[in-house]
């Protein structure tokens, strides 16, 4: 059995105390191997761990420290910040083998059952055309850069133009990709935080 001690403390003896951002951290990084060192980002909405909870409670520039006979580890939190994230479940169509009135049939179809009151979700399985339908098409909370720009526009930059649980298209034709979008949240703050962790062995 070994037990295991957590304390805050302001800072840790040595260059750890100087870092105050993430190029910092990843340098201390690189020249001290032999900590083990490695830099994370935790999503408030993502991670619900006691750890997670426990290191979003500690203020930047503090250092949340775990304690047992072999090691000591320790958690700086370089940074805390609010990021915008977006939500949406999508219908992806690939128009390579479809002529113009056959994908212009095929969304008629899918906005009729939707305004029917077919579940999104099983109009996704049923219809959509990439990886994602297995999982229901759900984007998850994703921020800015991480959809296709076309998307992006709509859902991001143009997100005010479109209301929950209302569907909308993004064509891309010069991919023959398109995209029938169910907004399904609205905007969020979600307050993540930038740690460096390291370990020494005792």
């Amino acid at each position: 059995m070994c037990s295991v001690i957590c304390y805050a403390q302001k800072s840790f003896k040595g260059p750890l105390e100087n870092i105050t951002s993430e190029e910092q951290a990843k340098a201390f990084i690189k020249a001290h191997k032999k900590l083990k060192g490695k830099f994370f980002v935790f999503n408030k909405e993502k991670h619900n761990t006691t750890l997670a909870k426990e290191l979003f409670d500690t203020s930047i520039g503090y250092s949340k420290v775990y304690e047992n006979e072999y090691s000591k580890t320790t958690y700086k939190i370089i940074d805390k910040t609010e990021t915008i994230y977006y939500r949406a479940s999508y219908i992806f169509i690939n128009s390579d083998n479809l002529n113009e009135s056959d994908l212009k049939r095929l969304k008629q179809t899918i906005y009729s059952k939707y305004n029917q009151g077919m579940d999104f979700a099983s109009l996704i399985k049923r219809y959509s055309m990439d990886a994602n339908a297995s999982r229901g098409g759900d984007t998850g909370w994703f921020i800015d850069g991480k959809m296709p720009v076309e998307v992006e526009d709509e859902l991001i930059r143009n997100n005010k133009n479109h209301y929950l649980n209302k569907l909308f298209t993004v064509d891309i034709p010069e991919k023959n990709w398109h995209y029938i979008i169910l907004k399904t949240e609205e905007p969020k703050p979600i307050e993540e935080i930038k740690v460096l962790k390291i370990t020494e062995d005792l």
